[in-house]
């Protein structure tokens, strides 16, 4: 066996690629010289570097899919050590795997133990015997993934493992680690990612704040700046499904106004929540949080990998690694699961969701409408092509959703409505001035125009601009 000495390990802030066989082990002059390569010549800050603590707001984007991840072994610790480290090997992942210039699982990152203690909110730590236990427990967790594979309309579990090597000193100096070839290939991958400030975790304490936090920053509207969600569902997510919260006391008390109250203080909005109940047992069933605070708060998630200069944020807009076949449009139907429908009956009160489901399934696949989320794309759907039966249904009204199942959804207008529904809210408001300024030209009318972006008004105002948004959106 062929010892190895501190040679073979980065510098803190770089890391190391590996590509090794085993006739170059026993080589380490020429295997030091060709394989020990840094990621990137110019390496850009870490967000975790004690400049961008003074004089900056260290963030970085997260994977949607290691924010709504359950994982009920970790504990806010552990979380929070494995935050830092995703922050801090972002950069890498995009320069180096995404790049296909390193296998996913080689890279050797490090770090000072001063910098991600700092990001744990453990500036005041001189040991690392507590950041040894929390490398010790991502070493050996494991989290399970939701996803559906192309072509594949069932939901699959896949179980990963966080961390592979882990190397902690005592006291002060470099902390080293290696991510899971499965872990890298899921930051490297195309998806949503969402702005976290390590600020905010840095000094959040509780386990159901720590993740509350992140779950409003990637499911919280863009234009509506709330998120409402199925008690069942919160409670899985907080990592609270235990029994001794069944009691909605319970888990009020000890859960849900903790993670508010302690997000409020140290986040930059203040988030309050809504309750909705049934109206025949009044049990709790859905939760809705509604985020205040200034604009731009939470900014719209990012793709695709750009490059940036060093002083900037990194912002993670991936490329596809790998293109696979395209899911049928008669299988999109069947992602949507039973508790999602449930959720829309709920919501949509004499909606009839089934058949509203094969309506959209065909109509995606006649418009060739990408579907990374179902339940999402299928509720901005339905609430776009059938706003005045859902204003009729919210206002207590009989909606006669019978003559609605027949309506031409292929029509300009409701093509136009659709796109509109996947701009942004400065770019609907424009497209509705512009509907203002012409309903003003126009004999007085009996009903006042909309002055709502939301896509369950764009019907009062859409054939306004319909020629000019064909003109720059062809339909």
């Amino acid at each position: 066996m062929t010892e190895r000495g501190p040679w073979w390990k980065p510098r803190a802030g770089g890391v190391f690629l590996q590509d090794i066989d085993d006739q170059a082990v026993s080589d380490p002059e020429p295997l030091r010289k060709a394989r020990a390569v840094q990621a990137d010549p110019s390496p850009r800050t870490s967000p975790l570097a004690v400049s961008n603590w003074i004089h900056g707001d260290p963030s970085f984007l997260k994977v949607r899919e290691l924010i709504e991840v359950v994982d009920p072994e970790l504990s806010v610790t552990d979380r929070k050590l494995l935050d830092a480290m995703l922050a801090h090997a972002t950069d890498s992942v995009v320069n180096v795997v995404a790049s296909g210039r390193s296998q996913p699982g080689t890279i050797l990152y490090s770090a000072l133990a001063t910098d991600i203690k700092r990001a744990m909110g453990w500036e005041g730590h001189k040991s690392n015997k507590s950041l040894l236990a929390a490398a010790k427990k991502l070493q050996g967790s494991v989290i399970t993934i939701g996803y559906f594979a192309p072509g594949d309309d069932n939901l699959r579990h896949m179980n990963i493992s966080l961390v592979t090597l882990s190397d902690v000193p005592e006291n002060q100096g470099i902390v080293y680690w290696r991510f899971s070839p499965e872990l890298e290939k899921l930051m490297s991958v195309r998806g949503e990612r969402f702005l976290v400030q390590l600020k905010v975790l840095a000094k959040l304490t509780s386990g159901y704040s720590h993740r509350l936090y992140q779950l409003l920053c990637a499911n919280a509207d863009r234009e509506t700046f709330s998120w409402t969600v199925s008690v069942g569902d919160l409670r899985q997510v907080l990592n609270a499904a235990a029994s001794s919260y069944d009691s909605w006391g319970a888990f009020e008390r000890r859960v849900l106004r903790v993670a508010v109250e302690e997000i409020n203080r140290y986040a930059s909005f203040h988030v309050r929540y809504e309750l909705i109940a049934d109206e025949r047992t009044r049990r709790r069933t859905h939760v809705t949080f509604v985020v205040e605070g200034p604009a731009g708060i939470l900014p719209p998630p990012k793709m695709e990998a750009t490059s940036q200069d060093a002083a900037t944020q990194l912002a993670l807009d991936l490329p596809p690694v790998g293109t696979g076949p395209e899911i049928s449009p008669a299988l999109l139907g069947r992602r949507l699961t039973r508790q999602a429908r449930d959720r829309l009956r709920a919501e949509f009160p004499g909606a009839p969701i089934d058949a509203l489901v094969d309506v959209w399934s065909a109509w995606c696949g006649r418009h060739r409408v990408k579907v990374d989320r179902p339940a999402r794309v299928f509720e901005r759907w339905l609430t776009t092509m059938f706003g005045d039966l859902v204003l009729q249904g919210r206002s207590g009204q009989p909606a006669d959703w019978s003559a609605g199942m027949t309506r031409d959804l292929d029509r300009p207008a409701c093509r136009a409505m659709y796109l509109l529904s996947t701009m942004v809210a400065q770019q609907r408001q424009r497209w509705l001035n512009l509907a203002r300024s012409k309903a003003m030209d126009r004999p007085l009318r009996s009903r006042p125009l909309s002055t709502s972006v939301d896509a369950v008004h764009f019907h009062q105002w859409v054939d306004f601009i319909l020629d000019e948004f064909a003109m720059a959106n062809p339909l």
